[in-house]
């Protein structure tokens, strides 16, 4: 009997055993199920979310420049020079400025290469009219559009040279109408010998002009200039508020009868002009040579006008015509420069003068001065900011010019949070990730004791 009793108990127990197992089966699993659901949640969530910039909260800027902001107005304009492109990204990507509290300040660049380009089109130029006075002789040319209503552009006028040798220091004029006439450019038009001339006459900004009067000083020799081409060069377009000058070194290699030089643009200058000041080593009054120009990568560098560098003596005119204008700007930090010197001992090159282009920033002084430019941090981006969207009517209020000061080899690292104004020592804030976690730590919990309450049930019944 004892044995029947003892036997009983062990079976319930061994049944009421099995059901604890198997409702604690079913509990883990529960809970294995909710765990990797809000594995899986998080997953997307993290995936959907704008990725943390590691690196940007990391970085540190390596260069600095105290900026000097003109008194008597809001936004201020700032143009970058040498040291900046130096050692900032090529894109400027790291640029940033920052104000007294270490905030980044926002602002939009301004660049010539955010111009209009043109589209190397050639308009034909008809000659109108010709005028013949004491001093100068005067030849009106009115462009001729492909089509009716075409928005002609262009920035080289070239003219068909009249027959025997001359030269002239010439001066170009533009009209919309061909009444009022303002100027576009000066420059040299010359024969002197073969393949010693030049015709063309770069204007000094790409204009829309309709009308353009070539003025030829005491043209005693009669010289006729019955036509030519307006060119629609692509090149990239800005005044001469963004030029600047510097020269650079260079080292010269003669190979048979070709010179090459490299000049060493280690700031990686946007240079668009190289003047070559050189002299025949022979000791005579000028010369005449070919030229090519490759970036450091070999590729060919375009010139705006004839790829020859002269220089020369003409009833005691001297023609000095070795500045050499690009197409577009060039910041190879290695160009070379083939000049052909045919049987010609080469030239002896003294200096090497480039013009080179800037890029200026415009940013709003809200008095939270003195101001600093940082760069030269690895891997930084171009930032967006909304003043970009303001641009045009900032630009009418004619932004005040400020400078740039010396350069600061100091380490500058931004506030973890930019713009929030908030104490470091201050206790975080809970943000939607640490919420969303929380929400689903609740559910899990109550999800567990309902899951506990309902075993308990059961094993009640039991």
């Amino acid at each position: 009997m004892r044995m029947t009793i003892f036997n009983g108990g062990r079976k319930r127990g061994q049944a009421l055993g099995s059901k604890c197992r198997a409702y604690a089966r079913r509990f883990g699993l529960c809970l294995l199920i909710l765990l990797i659901w809000e594995a899986a949640v998080f997953t997307e969530y993290a995936a959907a979310r704008p990725a943390e910039d590691e690196k940007g909260e990391a970085a540190a800027w390596s260069f600095s420049k105290t900026i000097q902001t003109a008194e008597g107005s809001p936004y201020q304009a700032v143009f970058l020079d040498s040291d900046v492109y130096g050692r900032a990204e090529e894109d400027l990507g790291d640029v940033r400025i920052v104000n007294a509290d270490g905030q980044f300040v926002p602002y939009y660049l301004d660049s010539e290469a955010q111009a209009e380009r043109g589209a190397n089109r050639e308009y034909a130029l008809e000659r109108i009219a010709r005028a013949d006075g004491a001093n100068e002789s005067r030849f009106d040319f009115k462009v001729v559009p492909k089509a009716q209503d075409e928005d002609v552009r262009g920035s080289v006028l070239t003219f068909d040279l009249p027959g025997g040798f001359f030269f002239k220091k010439v001066e170009i004029r533009g009209s919309y109408d061909g009444e009022r006439w303002e100027p576009a450019a000066e420059g040299q038009l010359y024969k002197v010998g073969k393949g010693q001339s030049q015709s063309s006459v770069v204007l000094d900004t790409p204009a829309k002009y309709r009308y353009y009067r070539l003025i030829v000083p005491h043209n005693t020799e009669g010289l006729d200039f019955q036509g030519g081409t307006l060119t629609d060069v692509s090149m990239s377009v800005g005044g001469e508020v963004f030029l600047r000058e510097k020269e650079l070194p260079f080292n010269v290699k003669n190979t048979g009868n070709v010179s090459e030089v490299v000049l060493y643009n280690s700031d990686r200058l946007k240079m668009d002009r190289i003047k070559i000041n050189a002299v025949a080593s022979d000791g005579s009054s000028g010369f005449s040579r070919l030229f090519y120009i490759e970036s450091a990568s070999g590729q060919g560098v375009n010139p705006l006008s004839a790829p020859t560098l002269n220089r020369l003596e003409l009833a005691g005119e001297e023609i000095d015509d070795t500045e050499i204008r690009l197409v577009q700007p060039m910041r190879s930090p290695k160009p070379k420069i083939g000049i052909f010197n045919e049987e010609n001992p080469p030239l002896n090159i003294q200096t090497i003068q480039v013009g080179y282009r800037v890029d200026r920033l415009v940013f709003e002084d809200i008095g939270k001065g003195p101001y600093r430019l940082i760069y030269g941090s690895e891997g930084q981006k171009l930032p967006s900011y909304d003043i970009t969207a303001f641009r045009s009517q900032i630009e009418r209020s004619s932004p005040g010019e400020a400078a740039l000061g010396p350069e600061t080899a100091e380490s500058f690292m931004p506030p973890t949070a930019q713009g929030s104004g908030t104490d470091s020592e201050e206790k975080p804030q809970i943000g939607p990730s640490a919420s969303l976690r929380i929400t689903f730590n609740i559910v899990l919990v109550i999800v567990a004791l309902v899951l506990i309450g309902f075993v308990g049930r059961r094993l009640k019944k039991g």
